[in-house]
């Protein structure tokens, strides 16, 4: 009874220790998910190139009046900023041209690129001059594969979940980028526009060329970068499907484990326009002895919905709102004996914005969770102490990530993350440092906290590393292989213990690619052991990779 009550008591510790296989998956996900959206960020499309101005030359007219019929896309105050510095004026035939390509600029620039400018029939003699804004619009969308037109049901769709409501109103570029980019959010769809003149004046047919292959997709993977507590080697499988309701959907459905873990996931996404859907379920299990009699298991059931929308959108730029509800309940028993379950309710609300720069890529994100009680999630007792953890909490995730060359070295990738709270919170809430997609160099978690911040720093080496190589043989090995070296570092603080614990390692990593094969390995060394700075023993770190299907 005295062993129970003592396991029971230090029970929240142990499990707050214990890695929780989803967690970590979740982190390494969403690690990969930032690196690839930024990464993938390109300058969009905009002005189509107007030609060369007319040369000045030919009559001249003096114009006191400039009238543009047709617009309501500017405000009268907009259209005036324009129209004012042209007249009065004596006009040739170039500066008529000069203010009507600056119209269509700027329609352009705001994203209305079939909208144009002409003048109709006129007599000038009387100094006033009307121009004509025709606003471009989308007579029909048509969807084509690689060799015909789409006309299913389900072509419908995909129509209409990329581009909603877009028949019958102006031409918005940034409207079609948006929705190509839903397109080919999907790994096995490659989606390009066309246009090609309407049959009514300013109108445009659309034609929505989407060729799409490999739609179901398997992967297999085996690393060793599990924990030490719950089995270091891990196996992982994963299907990926694409269209599986024809609505530009994507799916995953994921299994890993190791020696001593299980775990199982879901998840899904649909978009809408602007908006972007998305589900997800998991299953955790895992097991841990704590002494020669004694163990640990537990269990964790996680449900989450949640949704993006992108409410700006440039050239150069995307910024993106997102909402989010997650369940997560989580068992634990020592032997067969069962610990108090924890259910945790929680709200998020989010902020991201993407900018592409002349010499980098940058992402910037913030969010904000709360606890709730919904859903049956577990009340705080009235008068809780401060050194007990939260079922109703605040706290606030920021990051920051920028991609850019690093003079002729390579490209160098930053990834700054952080975390605060002013109350005590569960480990599911905690941010962990010690781990692949945190702070390697470790073979465990060595700092926790409700509070604290990390910084990856990967340096990926351009080929000319590989110049000493005979040329025919540099040539093939760096087709075929990356070199990066990398720097994390990161600090946490726990409010429960009361304790700030750092952590920081250094290493190199080689990839090596090979059709549906992939084998990376990373030798990580730890810079500070025990929280004081030292120099620990290499941490090897291999992971396969292969495309089954």
């Amino acid at each position: 009874m005295v062993l129970a009550l003592t396991f029971a008591t230090s029970a929240p510790l142990l499990a707050q220790q214990v890695p929780d296989p989803i967690l970590e998956e979740e982190r390494r996900r969403q690690l990969e998910q930032r690196t690839n959206e930024l990464g993938t960020l390109e300058r969009r499309g905009g002005a189509p190139d107007p030609g060369p101005a007319q040369a000045r030359g030919g009559p001249c007219f003096q114009i006191n009046r400039l009238t543009v019929e047709g617009v309501t896309l500017l405000s009268p105050e907009e259209l005036a900023a324009i129209t004012s510095k042209y007249v009065p004026r004596c006009m040739q035939g170039a500066d008529i041209q000069a203010v009507m390509r600056e119209l269509d600029a700027t329609y352009a620039d705001q994203g209305y690129i079939t909208s144009k400018t002409y003048i109709p029939p006129q007599n000038l003699a009387a100094g006033e001059l009307t121009l004509t804004m025709l606003e471009g619009t989308v007579e029909d969308i048509l969807l084509i594969d690689a060799e015909q037109q789409i006309e299913s049901k389900r072509g419908e769709r995909q129509l209409k979940t990329a581009f909603p409501n877009a028949e019958g109103e102006l031409f918005q570029l940034r409207d079609f980028e948006q929705g190509l980019d839903q397109m080919n959010r999907l790994a096995s769809v490659e989606a390009i526009l066309k246009l090609q003149p309407g049959a009514e004046p300013g109108g445009s047919y659309v034609i929505v060329q989407r060729v799409q292959e490999d739609r179901v997709r398997g992967y297999a993977r085996l690393d060793n970068q599990g924990s030490e507590s719950t089995g270091r080697n891990r196996l992982s499988f994963d299907l990926e499907v694409d269209d599986l309701f024809g609505a530009n959907d994507a799916w995953t459905f994921g299994y890993s484990g190791s020696e001593n873990t299980n775990a199982l996931s879901i998840n899904g996404s649909v978009p809408y326009g602007y908006w972007t859907f998305e589900t997800e379920l998991a299953y955790s299990e895992y097991l841990t002895p704590l002494n020669a009699l004694s163990e640990l298991f537990g269990t964790s059931r996680t449900a989450g919905l949640k949704a993006r929308y992108v409410a700006h959108r440039d050239q150069t730029s995307t910024t993106e709102l997102n909402f989010g509800l997650r369940l997560r309940k989580s068992d634990r028993f020592i032997n067969d004996l069962r610990l108090t379950p924890q259910n945790l309710t929680t709200f998020n609300l989010g902020v991201k914005h993407l900018r592409l720069g002349e010499k980098a890529r940058n992402s910037y994100d913030a969010t904000l969770t709360f606890g709730t009680t919904l859903f049956g999630a577990d009340k705080d007792a009235p008068g809780v102490g401060s050194d007990i953890p939260r079922a109703q909490f605040f706290k606030i995730n920021a990051g920051w990530q920028r991609q850019g060359a690093l003079g002729q070295a390579g490209t160098l990738v930053t990834d700054l993350r952080a975390q605060w709270s002013p109350h005590t919170l569960y480990g599911t809430e905690q941010l962990s440092l010690g781990s692949f997609s945190t702070v390697r160099g470790y073979e465990a978690s060595v700092a926790t906290g409700d509070m604290g911040l990390n910084m990856r720093n990967d340096l990926y080496l351009t080929p000319n590393i590989w110049n000493f190589l005979p040329e025919e043989i540099a040539g093939k090995v760096a087709a075929k292989t990356q070199t990066h070296l990398f720097l994390d570092m990161g600090v946490t603080h726990d409010r429960a213990r009361d304790v700030t614990e750092k952590a920081a390692g250094f290493g190199i990593g080689l990839s090596y690619y090979h059709k549906r094969f992939t084998l990376s390995g990373t030798v990580g060394v730890p810079l500070i052991e025990g929280n004081s700075f030292g120099i620990g023993d290499p941490v090897v770190q291999i992971r396969a990779d292969v495309k089954t299907w």
